[in-house]
């Protein structure tokens, strides 16, 4: 389009240069040459200009393949750290219960064995002999 604006003026000068002896001859020969030129300059601008924007375009999609791809594999990466992290949380946490599970019952038992224990020496402190309150009381009657 900057070549047809620069040209119109060259138009103007050769169109008024053209006024020989045969004015119409030579005007119409100079109006069709100068046309001719003319379509070729704009012509080249138009396929210029649509290569240019061709590859604009082409830019434009390689572009966008590419945060495409970039935002796909980060959710990828993404979720296969939140995935192995859940994993290793629900593996932990089953492995802690079953851990207190087991602590839990040992204690259990423990303290059955201390109450059986503490019950049979009660029992014997009161049923037993020598000293017992049993045999206090039955030599005190």
């Amino acid at each position: 389009m900057k070549a047809a604006v620069l040209i119109f003026p060259l138009i103007l000068a050769t169109l008024a240069q053209s006024s020989g002896n045969m004015p119409n001859v030579m005007n119409q020969l100079n109006i069709e040459t100068i046309g001719k030129k003319l379509k070729d300059v704009i012509g080249a601008d138009i396929k210029k200009n649509r290569e240019l924007l061709q590859e604009l375009l082409d830019l434009h999609q390689n572009e966008t393949a590419q945060i495409y791809k970039y935002i796909d594999e980060s959710i990828e990466k993404l979720s296969k750290e939140t995935f192995l992290t859940m994993s290793e949380f629900k593996n932990n946490t089953e492995d802690n219960l079953h851990n207190m599970d087991n602590i839990m019952k040992q204690n259990l038992q423990n303290i059955n064995a201390k109450v059986e224990s503490n019950n049979q020496k009660i029992l014997e402190s009161i049923i037993g002999t020598n000293g017992s309150a049993l045999s206090l009381t039955e030599e005190w009657m």
